[in-house]
């Protein structure tokens, strides 16, 4: 009773005013959304689209939603937002009049939308992807001539202490192996001490079929000489099912190997948690210390006058190795190749150069030492090859005034293109008062060169420092890394949240 009487003590007097307005409920899509949103121009895109030509809807029923209507609802959510989820498409078809619209007003389903991304979607998105670029480029003047390439790593859904490494694998493998042959010694001697003729062979290469075989030969003497097997507490193993026991524990250690192997393939490291992602030294992060080293994909794009004209989607920790494939596919699904492809040093090797001059492409693609050629020779770098003056015929002169000498030729068939290569050397390193600031080998100063490579330098460095070449280069800096910096910071689409390589493509393409 007294808190009654303190409230009304302590209430203000006040008035409320509540004000009534009649509302409009004729909502329609031409009126209430804005002309240039980007709906309209999804729907646009998407009703040239047969969308029957590259998804297969026979296997569903006829309670499932639209295809094209989902299309449309995932192409808008990753056009406004960067990424969404399943869960925020079924939110947006609840609270979004565009959404609502273009689902006439059905509310599909977080479960629904990932059926339809896993069962129509994945092997589909990459030709509806170009399909539309083909549309765009018969209706809008697109110069298709002129391909601007950059590439990016995206972090992986992977946890970053899930790593499977090859070398490690390797001497944990070898190490585990070594095991055996001493687990099987001791099952000889074991066997000779039972006056038993059976002796199991010591192989060199870990085979675990042999393995196996040999745990089957025990388990039969166990079972014909009557002895059981006993796991648990205050149960005492005989002799025979502890070396058992052993052998079965390496033979599985051996197959986890092999399984490691399995993942690995070609590659130097893995994640278990996403197999197909590879390790990769990421943007390090000042403050934290960390993102140093961490499974991701490696991420390639063509742009053509702000039009994203292809992805490549690659577990390759450089991009020297993605620019042949994903110059293929870009062929393989417009039919031709571009005249010019500017990108940066990180596409400059001389299989690129060489794949270009084959396809008719001009060198736009700077190489891996380009800026430290163009500074000013002082007394930091005079020292390096690359600042040393040349003879007519491209040999090299260095700084204390002698010419290099031919020591042998040889031919580099590691790559895709067969590589000749010089190898020069200075025999006046003796007695020249630099040799501490030039070289530390005792037979003198060596350089390895390829003339044909130097002509493909030749050849960048005159397209790229014209008039042409600055504004392609201009332009690429542009388009190309202005992607990946929209999709990064703008969208903050940082990372990647879904694993696979199938799935993440199918990310990437959406």
């Amino acid at each position: 009773m007294w808190y009654i009487l303190f409230a009304m003590i302590h209430q203000q007097d006040y008035t409320a005013y509540q004000t009534y307005a009649l509302l409009d409920f004729n909502i329609s899509f031409e009126k209430d959304v804005p002309a240039d949103d980007i709906s309209r121009n999804v729907i646009e895109v998407t009703e040239r689209i047969d969308i029957n030509k590259f998804v297969d809807f026979t296997h569903r029923n006829s309670h499932g939603y639209d295809g094209l209507m989902m299309l449309r609802l995932l192409l808008l959510a990753f056009a406004d937002n960067g990424y969404a989820s399943t869960r925020k498409l079924a939110e947006l078809c609840r609270t979004d009049i565009r959404y609502m619209f273009i689902a006439q007003n059905q509310k599909p389903s977080h479960q629904a939308f990932q059926r339809f991304i896993h069962d129509d979607l994945i092997m589909s998105v990459e030709d509806i992807f170009y399909e539309m670029n083909r549309i765009m480029e018969d209706e809008l003047p697109i110069d298709t001539d002129v391909l601007c390439i950059d590439g990016t790593k995206y972090e992986a859904n992977a946890n970053k202490n899930t790593f499977i490494w090859r070398k490690n694998t390797v001497r944990h493998r070898e190490r585990q192996w070594k095991k055996c042959n001493d687990t099987i010694k001791r099952i000889n001697k074991f066997f000779k001490e039972q006056n038993i003729n059976c002796r199991y062979s010591i192989l060199r290469e870990p085979n675990i079929d042999y393995l196996l075989r040999v745990t089957d030969k025990i388990e039969i003497y166990m079972k014909d000489n009557g002895i059981e097997f006993v796991h648990g507490k205050g149960c005492r193993k005989s002799d025979i099912q502890k070396l058992y026991d052993e052998l079965a524990k390496e033979a599985m250690k051996l197959f986890e190997y092999a399984l490691h192997f399995d993942m690995l393939g070609d590659r130097n490291s893995c994640s278990k948690t996403d197999p197909d992602a590879t390790f990769m030294h990421m943007k390090y992060d000042y403050y934290n210390h960390t993102n140093v080293f961490k499974p991701g994909y490696n991420v390639q794009v063509g742009v053509s006058d702000g039009f994203i004209r292809n992805i490549y989607v690659s577990s390759d920790c450089s991009d020297i190795q993605t620019y042949i494939p994903f110059m293929e596919k870009y062929k393989l699904m417009y039919g031709k190749l571009p005249l010019k492809t500017p990108a940066d040093a990180g596409y400059g090797s001389y299989d690129n150069y060489m794949y270009c001059r084959e396809n008719g492409i001009e060198l736009f693609m700077k190489y891996p030492g380009y800026y430290e050629e163009s500074k000013k020779t002082n007394d930091k770098n005079r020292f390096r090859a690359s600042h040393f003056d040349r003879t007519e015929d491209g040999g090299y002169i260095c700084p204390a005034g002698h010419e290099f000498e031919v020591d042998k030729l040889t031919t580099d068939t590691r790559g895709v293109y067969a590589r000749n290569n010089i190898k020069l050397i200075n025999h006046h390193c003796e007695s020249c008062p630099f040799r501490s600031r030039c070289t530390k080998s005792r037979i003198g100063r060596s350089i390895n060169y390829c003339k044909e490579l130097d002509e493909f330098h030749n050849e960048v460095r005159k397209n790229v420092t014209s008039e042409e070449g600055k504004k392609l280069m201009f332009k690429r800096d542009n388009e190309a890394e202005g992607t990946f910096g929209d999709l990064k910071e703008n969208m903050g689409y940082d990372r990647l949240y879904r694993r696979g390589h199938d799935n993440v493509q199918m990310e990437i393409y959406l």
